[in-house]
């Protein structure tokens, strides 16, 4: 019984795990330079379908240039796909990290 238990938990961490694609455009600025922009994009149908618009970089960071953009999901974005997902698999939520040049 024990075991199970185990086996079990370890397979709930190593499903429930965390994942960040990181894009880079040219050579990095240091944290001062840049102005950071946190937005939730919203997928749905195993992720095969988009709820949320593209992200426009461009208006985005105001008509500057764009640093970096990270999509991840977080816990939060996991916790809360996971409690919808309980239905089905309905909604798939990421966080888009853009970092935008001052300047």
């Amino acid at each position: 019984m024990q075991n199970k238990i185990i086996l079990l938990v370890t397979t709930l961490l190593i499903l429930s795990g965390c994942t960040r694609i990181h894009f880079d455009n040219g050579e990095q600025v240091s944290n001062e330079n840049h102005v950071q922009k946190k937005q939730w994009h919203h997928n749905a149908a195993f992720s095969l379908y988009e709820g949320s618009d593209p992200i426009n970089l461009n208006k985005k960071c105001n008509g500057d240039d764009w640093s970096s953009v990270e999509t991840q999901v977080s816990f939060v974005n996991g916790l809360a796909g996971s409690a919808i997902n309980q239905l089905g698999p309905l909604w798939y939520p990421k966080t888009v990290i853009t970092k935008c040049k001052k300047r």
